[in-house]
């Protein structure tokens, strides 16, 4: 059986595949493209190699043309063009290293993705959502997405894995859910890891405050 060829990850991503300017690809772009490779995996097109390759070329396509390349050879990719549109979500990427970021706004959720480094938000300073339910998309590709939540919150996780794990840390809510701040963990780890616990320490948080607030109303 032929092997489809692999994108070349060393090619000069700067030189112009015709004379009118290329378009540029935007992140929800290539977050569209990985998906698709890690679909592509599942259904036995790619070997993990290939998975791992294609998904850094993705993240490092600057172009459309560029990252449509990357998946080509594969049936029925969705265009990046028609991906959706940004929700408004904060994004954090950790890639070819390491990143720890404290206290983002939560309000429209959080994009979390690493690329062969570790991403750690400590989330338990930030102002709950005014809705009391968090959205996180994690991508852990040959990296971990560390996830610190506090005391009093539901957790549900909806992410698959592909030799990789996840992890759920965090103790058992004792409120009730009418009133208790949900976050909604979606995503996938591939070759990686995405781990949601509590800090070491036992601090008051905002969260905190506002699942008193509501308590209180009850």
């Amino acid at each position: 059986m032929t092997q489809p060829q692999r994108p070349d990850l060393h090619k000069d991503v700067a030189s112009p595949h015709t004379s009118s300017p290329s378009v540029l690809a935007s992140d929800a772009e290539r977050e569209s493209m990985v998906e698709r490779l890690r679909e592509a995996t599942a259904e036995g097109r790619l070997t993990l190699e290939e998975l791992a390759e294609r998904s850094e070329a993705a993240y490092l396509a600057r172009t459309r043309a560029e990252l449509m390349s990357v998946g080509e050879d594969l049936p029925q990719v969705t265009p990046p063009a028609s991906a959706g549109t940004a929700t408004g979500a904060r994004t954090f990427r950790a890639t070819f290293g390491d990143l720890v970021h404290h206290s983002p706004v939560l309000e429209h959720g959080i994009a979390a993705t690493a690329v062969f480094g570790d991403l750690t938000l400590d989330l338990c300073a930030s102002p709950a959502p005014s809705t009391g339910e968090l959205t996180i998309e994690a991508r852990a590709l040959v990296g971990d997405v560390h996830l610190l939540l506090p005391e009093g919150v539901r957790v549900e996780m909806n992410c698959s894995k592909v030799l990789g794990d996840l992890r759920n840390l965090t103790r058992e809510h004792a409120g009730p859910e009418a009133i208790t701040p949900l976050v909604r963990i979606n995503g996938s780890a591939v070759l990686g890891d995405i781990i949601v616990a509590h800090p070491d320490s036992d601090r008051r948080t905002y969260w905190q405050k506002w699942l008193d607030e509501r308590r209180s109303r009850v």
